[in-house]
């Protein structure tokens, strides 16, 4: 009987053991487990995986490198854009050309060819006249006032003398000074005149057009307004001036014959 007691008690105790080991296995495990949530960082398995472990200049960085093809394609891109806006340019250069000879009605080297074919001033030289003119006898008269001397500030063109003034009168005026030196306000009938004129003043002259009365402008000497260089109507005036800082081809503009304007005579 003793022996069995003692088997049990054996057997108990060993039991016991047992549950012991398992209690503090399971304690263990625990307390690992705590620990393991606690830590916030896990343990590098070696120095090289830690960001700052290394210096900058042995890190290696990726970089996006287009390949060579792609760098081919954009060029060609580029180049085939920069083509098509150089001949929208030009398309547009053109239809602005194209617009300037529509709209003023001549080409654009046509103004300096007709000055270049204008007849160059003549020098009021009676020796060179006479040489000039070699008219017969019976046209002596009409040779000697070809070639008479204009005067003093006088210009000679196609046989008629121009005055372009400094001084500064009203139209009726002016035509009295003009009448005084031997002439009268110019009068314009052709386009080489015209353009003469205009090249040789930069100022407001007053010429010998009016509407003075009549509803119809006239030249001064009753001649018909057969060429017409109008500018801006748009001015009320009953006077013509021609304004030298404008296009020859419409370089005439209507003016109160009471304003005090420079002025161009004409004598024969």
């Amino acid at each position: 009987m003793e022996s069995k007691k003692e088997v049990e008690v054996e057997l108990e105790e060993i039991a016991t053991i047992e549950e012991d080991k398992e209690k503090e296995n399971q304690e263990k495990e625990t307390k690992e487990e705590a620990v393991d949530e606690g830590n916030f960082y896990s343990t590098l398995t070696s120095p090289s995986e830690h960001e700052y472990g290394m210096p900058s200049s042995i890190r290696s960085y990726t970089v996006n490198k287009d390949p060579p093809l792609d760098i081919h394609r954009k060029i060609r891109v580029y180049r085939i854009v920069s083509l098509v806006l150089f001949v929208i340019c030009v398309l547009l250069l053109i239809v602005v050309l194209l617009l300037f000879m529509k709209l003023t009605g001549t080409q654009p080297c046509q103004k300096v060819e007709e000055i270049e074919r204008s007849p160059p001033e003549q020098e009021c030289s009676l020796k060179k006249c006479h040489e000039v003119y070699q008219l017969p006898r019976e046209f002596v008269n009409n040779r000697e006032r070809l070639c008479s001397d204009c005067g003093k500030g006088w210009l000679r063109f196609e046989n008629t003398c121009y005055f372009l003034s400094q001084n500064r009168f009203t139209w009726q005026q002016s035509r009295k000074e003009c009448q005084r030196m031997g002439g009268d306000l110019a009068v314009i009938t052709n386009e080489r005149v015209q353009m003469y004129l205009s090249r040789k003043g930069s100022l407001h002259y007053w010429i010998g057009l009016n509407h003075l009365g009549t509803n119809e402008w006239t030249w001064i000497n009753n001649t018909a307004l057969t060429v017409r260089y109008w500018g801006d109507q748009s001015f009320p005036g009953e006077c013509g001036i021609l304004a030298g800082n404008e296009p020859p081809e419409r370089s005439w503009r209507p003016s109160s014959c009471s304003l005090y304007l420079q002025y161009i005579c004409q004598k024969m």
